[in-house]
């Protein structure tokens, strides 16, 4: 567990409040947000078809999660770039991490992340 995992428990319930019961635990609010930023990143290197498009919904929706969080007295940008550091310290480390999410439940979060 990363101390942003740590860090984030701490703040479990107000964050999962914050998400109007989208996610039952912090740790799929962790693992969704991490996807996302993981899913802009191989984008952005790979640069295939429609990538540049791709990477401005990956933006849409950290801002979005960002903003959701700020609303709620939280440091939105903070917490999302916490999780994006962890990504990223993954990355430059090898480390290709797994969620106990399937990639149904993943865009399920996303689907319902982009109604409120």
């Amino acid at each position: 567990m990363t101390p942003t995992e740590v860090a984030l428990k701490e703040k479990e319930s107000a964050i999962l409040q914050s998400f109007s019961g989208i996610f039952p635990s912090i740790d799929t609010f962790y693992a969704t947000c991490y996807l996302i930023i993981r899913n802009g990143h191989q984008w952005e290197q790979e640069k295939s078809d429609m990538w540049e498009e791709k990477c401005e919904t990956v933006a849409w929706f950290r801002h979005k999660i960002e903003r959701i969080l700020a609303q709620n007295g939280l440091p939105g940008e903070d917490i999302v770039a916490d999780i994006a550091s962890d990504y990223f310290e993954d990355y430059v480390h090898y480390i290709d991490r797994t969620f106990d999410i399937s990639n149904d439940e993943y865009i399920n979060y996303i689907k319902q992340l982009q109604l409120i």
